[in-house]
């Protein structure tokens, strides 16, 4: 009979033994513990060809499969358990726990190890001596081939093993690395997006692939999904970056648009200020050039936010632009509030004035002539509330409301305000309400205050947008009943 060479068999164990370690190792549980079983059991059935060089491959496969079932059956009681306590290095020959999964595993394995066996062991040679030097050359190579042949099967198994698990192990570190990346983006991206559905893409790609990092190799993942989904997560990625980018530039465009009108009143402003500082009544060379500054860092800005500099511009450009002119029109709104604050402590003599460049220099398109007396004329955002009070008044009196005054342009009112002799019902220029176009006088007839018509106005002019400022009531400042203002009349900065 002949038997399997014993250094090819102590060779093979060497490497089942090393492959087994390396599996369970290197791959995740799910794959290494069931190959580490298939080839425990592959290393009995060798080792039982070492000790019995003559036995059968597959009676050494049916033995190496009983010891490993014997040996998983064992843990149905306490031996082992004390055993692997008393020796914890016993754990690699007796296991830790009773699997009955694994016995299948064991199955293979010894299949596999007898078909080890059959290739080593050289096939019966002929009796006739005759022909035996003949074939002496061709049976050492055949011999030697059979050494080889298993050899080689076996490291190429096992370096296949390693290969494929090296390969999983870089692509899931790569994806890894990816979806940090892209995290990044979706965190940075948030209400920053043009497209809110880039974000739930790319949201739902990260997923996806966190799933697929935790899944298990061979059996969920195979080599190749990691990069297929990486390249997946770029380009969401890009496609937020650029959903960003357009709104990055729209922001950035829109905060300039909204510094336009800042920049507007606070040149406005500086140049009535300056004005008046020329003629003796200087708000503050300080504040003035504190706004002036301001103003000449929002012109700049401005100039360097136009349509065609934004088109090109990064996306740290755009949000670094647009939080610089968010920003700029805070500064240079507070600046001017400022300016303009001085000045009124300057030229409005009284605390319930309140001072405005604009004050008496409206343009025509923002004024409207009052219908039933178009000689007068108020801002026309506030028309329609009069012309409502004055058919409720109509309703009530059966005639029109009695205008005496309305807008004064700035010319007008300094005729009825003398700086040298002040005329105790009108403000200076730049302080009186009739010059923003949002103040009318109205008749009370002889009764003033005591009349009817002042009582039902009192009542009802609110309902339209009209109101009786405190300083002109009965025991106001300047008791003024023919003095009637839009809701809309500003009171503070």
């Amino acid at each position: 009979m002949t038997r399997a060479p014993r250094p090819t068999t102590a060779v093979l164990a060497v490497l089942v033994v090393l492959a087994g370690l390396g599996a369970r190792a290197l791959l995740p549980a799910a794959v290494g513990g069931p190959l580490g079983d298939a080839l425990y059991a592959t290393l009995v059935v060798l080792l039982v060809a070492l000790l019995a060089p003559r036995t059968r491959p597959v009676v050494a496969g049916v033995i190496g499969l009983v010891v490993c079932a014997g040996v998983e059956a064992a843990w149905l009681t306490d031996v082992p358990g004390r055993v692997v306590e008393a020796f914890p290095l016993a754990r690699y020959a007796l296991g830790t726990a009773f699997t009955p999964a694994d016995v299948a595993w064991y199955a293979a394995g010894a299949v596999a190890g007898g078909l080890l066996l059959a290739l080593l062991r050289p096939r019966a040679r002929g009796v006739d001596r005759s022909l035996r030097h003949v074939r002496a050359a061709a049976g050492a190579r055949r011999g030697g081939a059979r050494v080889a042949v298993p050899v080689v099967l076996v490291v190429a198994l096992a370096g296949g093993a390693g290969a494929l698990a090296w390969v999983l192990r870089a692509e899931t570190q790569d994806l890894s690395a990816r979806v940090v990346v892209a995290q990044d983006a979706l965190d940075g991206s948030a209400d920053r997006v043009a497209d809110a559905s880039v974000r739930d893409d790319l949201a739902a790609t990260i997923a996806d692939a966190r799933a697929l990092v935790d899944a298990t190799p061979v059996l969920d993942r195979m080599p190749g999904d990691a990069p297929a989904l990486a390249a997946r997560l770029d380009a969401d990625v890009e496609a937020v970056q650029a959903s960003r980018l357009v709104f990055a530039r729209a922001q950035a465009a829109e905060s300039r648009d909204a510094l336009a009108p800042v920049v507007r009143r606070a040149g406005r402003v500086l140049a009535a200020t300056d004005e008046l500082a020329e003629s003796g009544q200087d708000a503050g060379a300080e504040r003035r050039a504190s706004s002036r500054d301001a103003l000449g860092t929002a012109e700049e800005l401005t100039a360097e936010a136009q349509d065609d500099r934004l088109a090109t511009a990064s996306l740290t450009e755009l949000e670094t632009a647009a939080a610089d002119l968010t920003a700029l029109r805070a500064d240079l709104a507070d600046a001017t509030t400022d300016l303009m604050t001085a000045q009124d402590a300057v030229v409005c003599p009284e605390p319930d004035q309140v001072w405005f460049p604009e004050a008496g220099k409206l343009s025509a398109k923002r004024l409207a002539p009052i219908p039933w007396a178009p000689q007068y004329s108020v801002r026309a955002d506030v028309l329609d509330g009069l012309v409502a009070l004055d058919a409720a008044y109509r309703a009530e009196f059966g005639q029109h409301l009695t205008v005496n005054s309305a807008y004064r342009s700035y010319e007008q009112q300094v005729e009825v305000f003398n700086p040298a002799d002040p005329n105790p019902l009108a403000a200076p220029p730049g302080c009186s309400n009739h010059g923003l176009g949002t103040a009318v006088d109205l008749s009370m007839g002889p009764e003033g205050f005591d009349g009817a018509r002042y009582a039902w106005l009192k009542e009802h002019a609110e309902e339209h947008g009209w109101t009786h400022p405190d300083w002109a009531e009965p025991d106001g400042r300047l008791p003024e009943p023919w003095h009637w203002q839009s809701v809309e009349t500003p009171t503070e900065y």
